[in-house]
């Protein structure tokens, strides 16, 4: 077995997901990081629940 064993999760990934790639000041994104490991979470946790809440909040 030669391929990831993630290989089949990666193909899902692209199929249905698509990339946002987001440019920010690296002591942003710095700080943004220590905020979310002292409240116990991640980044990408973050910033998905934003997009939900700022979606249900203008529609």
């Amino acid at each position: 077995m030669s391929e990831s064993k993630y290989q089949s999760q990666i193909k899902n990934l692209r199929k249905n997901y698509v990339r946002f790639p987001l440019d920010l000041k690296p002591d942003v994104l710095e700080a943004f990081k220590a905020a979310c490991e002292k409240n116990q979470t991640r980044p990408t946790t973050e910033i998905k629940k934003f997009i939900q809440q700022y979606i249900q909040d203008n529609q």
